[in-house]
């Protein structure tokens, strides 16, 4: 927290991260500016510490709506984990599949996406969720009013995993 500013975690930090670190089920919601991000990213982190990454799959998934929350959500997560061998990927659509490709053969600790490119990804075999220990979905209700439960719904059953998932406020 020091690294960072910050003097004490604010409310929501303080309740998700023991559960998130116990590996719990939990929804968290909070307004916008709380640090909602740093509840579930830091001790996501440190789960993560312990074990080794493998090409083609991530051992957490975080899911946004948009293509501009999941850079937002990466920039966060190469600070927090800035000294750290965290690797972090992200898909979204709108972009060639190139480099995304690229980055998965690599193998990534972390992966933020939006559902609709992740699930092309794995529909090209060009990443698998099976060893995903943490899963995120980040402003659910957002993905929801999206049309995105579908994808989302699918996207869970393919995850033995924690589920965290955070409102939009």
């Amino acid at each position: 927290f020091r690294q960072k500013s910050f003097a004490a975690p604010t409310p929501i930090q303080a309740q998700a991260i023991p559960s998130v670190l116990m590996m719990r089920d939990l929804i968290g919601i909070a307004q916008t500016g709380t640090g909602k991000t740093a509840s579930f990213v830091l001790p996501m982190i440190d789960v993560l510490a312990h074990g080794r990454r493998r090409a083609l799959m991530p051992r957490s998934l975080i899911l946004e709506p948009t293509r501009e929350l999941a850079q937002q959500v990466e920039e966060a997560l190469k600070s927090y984990s800035k000294y750290l061998d965290t690797r972090i990927g992200v898909v979204y659509g709108g972009v060639k599949y190139g480099r995304q490709r690229d980055m998965l053969e690599k193998g990534v600790d972390i992966l933020v996406a939006t559902p609709g490119r992740l699930l092309d990804h794995i529909g090209q075999k060009t990443i698998s969720l099976k060893n995903v220990q943490v899963l995120i979905l980040d402003e659910v209700d957002r993905m929801l009013d999206m049309g995105f439960l579908p994808d989302v719904s699918r996207l869970i059953k393919m995850c033995p995993c924690l589920l965290y998932t955070s409102p939009s406020p």
